[in-house]
């Protein structure tokens, strides 16, 4: 079985779990789990830890260089919530981060970055998980992300004490159909990703 070792740079701990949580259940869901499978570089985690949105923006290219040279990563995540749900700002943004990377890292960084934040997606996933027969398009990502961490944690501002078990757990059972139809940055994200894991495994 292939291991490909990731990295991962990011904004908080809920976007590191959703990540995890859902890589292992890609492979599944692509019928690749015997063949492949991704194991993260904790090591790295240790040494290069992102902050806040700013943060990330200015340091994930040189993150991302240390990954692939020295940690000898196979694939780089970097996880940024875009605060806004804008779809031109959010295609600018790809485009801008994108062409910060250098040229023979771009197909193997995905960006995670949700529209508005990392609560979206998992409040999308929520409302699967409580509601699963209703089929209603509800647009959360028109909501401002204390929203969206309120319907989540119960507050705006949890803890990770408080948030990463509900992360942990909405996250385990990611509907991956249901969240592409309900969301572009997922669906950008996703596909980009399947695109090479179905590449490198034929």
């Amino acid at each position: 079985m292939k291991i490909l070792k990731y990295g991962f740079f990011g904004e908080d701990e809920a976007q590191r779990i959703f990540l995890a949580n859902y890589l292992e259940q890609l492979v599944i869901t692509l019928g690749k789990s015997d063949e492949l499978t991704f194991g993260y570089d904790q090591e790295f985690a240790w040494k290069f830890r992102g902050m806040q949105g700013d943060n990330v923006d200015s340091k994930f290219a040189e993150a991302a260089q240390f990954g692939f040279v020295d940690y000898r990563q196979d694939v780089f995540f970097v996880g940024r919530d875009l605060d806004t749900n804008d779809t031109a700002t959010f295609r600018e943004k790809v485009k801008i981060m994108e062409g910060k990377l250098q040229a023979d890292f771009r197909d193997k960084t995905f960006l995670l970055l949700p529209v508005q934040c990392i609560e979206h997606w998992l409040w999308y996933l929520k409302l699967k998980q409580d509601n699963p027969n209703n089929n209603k398009n509800d647009n959360l990502e028109k909501n401002a992300n204390k929203v969206a961490k309120t319907a989540l944690y119960g507050s705006p501002r949890a803890t990770n004490k408080v948030s990463s078990p509900i992360v942990e757990s909405l996250s385990k059972n990611v509907d991956i159909e249901h969240l592409e139809s309900r969301s572009e940055s997922f669906r950008m994200f996703h596909k980009k990703l399947e695109k090479f894991i179905n590449k490198m495994v034929k």
